[in-house]
């Protein structure tokens, strides 16, 4: 198979230290008391928006990362379906020479029924 990319959303403060490290397990989540034993990464920035960022009920800037899927090989990596697109869950540390910045946005939570 042809190496594809694979994104991953992280809050903005989170940057010197995957700047540092690389993308890590076991980290402090933004507001609840849960650590992943994975880093989640999906096959387009709008997924793996959907399965992170637009579910946190903090506003703020978060950083869109990338790695290239062949860069996973050898680590540990479950793959779980949400309808027909696969979210990557690796088990391991991504280290920084594999992880691209790609962007910044800026995420605004909406208060309770306000409408487009």
């Amino acid at each position: 198979m042809r190496p594809f990319l694979l994104y991953h959303w992280s809050p903005i403060a989170n940057r010197p230290g995957i700047l540092r490290h690389g993308l890590r397990t076991h980290r402090p989540a933004r507001g609840v008391d849960w650590r992943a034993p994975y880093i989640c990464l999906s096959r387009s920035p709008s997924l793996a928006w959907n399965l992170s960022v637009a579910r946190s009920p903090f506003s703020g800037e978060w950083d869109l990362w990338m790695v290239w899927s062949n860069h996973l090989a050898g680590l540990k990596v479950m793959v779980r379906r949400y309808n027909v697109e696969p979210e990557y869950r690796v088990f391991e540390r991504i280290r920084k020479r594999l992880v691209w910045h790609v962007g910044t946005r800026t995420f605004r939570k909406r208060l309770p029924g306000w409408k487009a």
